[in-house]
């Protein structure tokens, strides 16, 4: 039997070698199968410890520098800390569900945003008004790489909207739906009064970020205002 070399799997692969896998006696194309299959789960095992690591080591972070939140008397650079720390807590919610859903790299992605509003709600603590909050989304998944930023940009967007001043029975809904064009589309809308008059959006970290982030996505981001503000993001999965 000729031995199959799975270490050569950068070499390129045309009709030839699909031909010689064909013309192979049926014991030897189930080896071959099966040390494919074996191959594959092997990387999959080494897959699921990465993440699993990269859970740990992500809740590590976010002990280590909740230790030194309380060291930091600059209410302004206890801000920023503290923004960076919530963005490290969005990243350790995305690889903790991957690893309990072992999924490999796809997203439950009504599940993750559900979690993040959750969080961010946590995080920004005591607010003006009592806001309430509801995330509908529909049943969609993509890839880790994919709603990782979708994830920060929710995050950004949802703790931004909650420091805005509100106005009585106060809301904020987050919407994830897919279009007939097969894109989804997010919505983070609310019923504050706005943005405060001044406020510079190319000077602000949050607004910057998910700016960048929207490019890193290749999504179309859009933000109307009326009574109250909607931001629009349109990409595809």
């Amino acid at each position: 039997m000729a031995k199959v070399d799975l270490a050569a799997g950068n070499q390129p692969r045309g009709e030839n070698s699909s031909s010689e896998l064909e013309s192979l006696p049926p014991a030897e194309l189930v080896a071959c199968i099966r040390a494919l299959e074996a191959a594959v789960a092997d990387k999959e095992a080494a897959l699921r410890e990465l993440q699993h690591r990269a859970k740990n080591s992500l809740q590590l972070v976010i002990s280590l520098l909740r230790l030194q939140h309380h060291r930091i008397t600059d209410p302004v650079a206890r801000a920023a800390y503290d923004q960076t720390m919530f963005r490290v807590e969005v990243l350790a919610i995305l690889y903790r569900q991957v690893h309990e859903a072992r999924s490999e790299t796809q997203v439950n992605l009504a599940r993750y945003l559900r979690e993040v509003c959750e969080t961010a709600i946590a995080n920004v603590g005591d607010v003006p008004v009592p806001v309430t909050l509801s995330v509908e989304a529909e049943p969609l998944t993509t890839s880790l790489y994919t709603a990782m930023p979708l994830g920060l940009i929710a995050n950004e967007l949802v703790m931004q909207g909650l420091r805005h001043a509100y106005p009585e029975d106060a809301w904020m809904r987050v919407r994830l739906e897919q279009l007939p064009s097969g894109s989804a589309k997010l919505t983070v809308a609310d019923s504050g009064r706005g943005l405060p008059q001044g406020f510079d959006a190319d000077a602000d970290a949050a607004s910057m970020l998910v700016e960048a982030l929207a490019t890193q996505l290749g999504a179309d981001l859009d933000l109307s205002h009326g009574s109250g503000t909607a931001v629009h993001l349109t990409l595809k999965l």
